[in-house]
């Protein structure tokens, strides 16, 4: 049996194939896991003191993601959960895992800053335009999609 695939998807696939394996390098040159990655660049972003869920919402990564990364990190030495409004944990970094940020995270940041600041702002916004505009209507079609499975 053969599919037909678009050539359109094809090359999207094949886009994102090869931008996962580039990051897949930048990640494995630092030791740094995909998960490890997206909490601690969430950390960053959302600030000392966020929450479980905070990470979730920044992340779309799933809740047992995060919660196994987090229980590594404070394993590890990175984090220290501290107690607020019961049952929440705030995440505040170490002095480990600020030199952890220092030496695995932001090396990393810094390669995707280079390439986004060598790339004109046109090109900047035709990228990002495209890319909300495929989420957009990729998300619409997966919902209909799913709503029909269940007709």
């Amino acid at each position: 049996m053969r599919i037909e695939i678009s050539e359109k998807v094809q090359i999207l696939n094949g886009i994102l194939c090869e931008i996962d394996s580039i990051y897949q390098s930048l990640l494995a040159a630092k030791s740094v896991s995909d998960s490890e990655f997206v909490v601690m660049i969430s950390i960053l972003s959302i600030g000392e003191g966020c929450l479980q869920k905070d990470i979730a919402a920044n992340s779309h990564m799933s809740k047992k993601t995060i919660n196994s990364t987090i229980k590594k990190f404070e394993k590890e030495g990175y984090i220290k959960l501290k107690a607020g409004k019961y049952p929440n944990m705030h995440i505040h970094l170490t002095k480990k895992g600020l030199d952890y940020v220092q030496n695995s995270i932001l090396p990393i940041i810094e390669v995707e800053n280079d390439v986004l600041n060598n790339m004109s702002e046109d090109a900047f916004a035709i990228l990002v335009g495209g890319y909300t505009k495929y989420i957009k209507n990729f998300k619409n079609r997966v919902e209909t999609f799913i709503k029909e499975q269940f007709r």
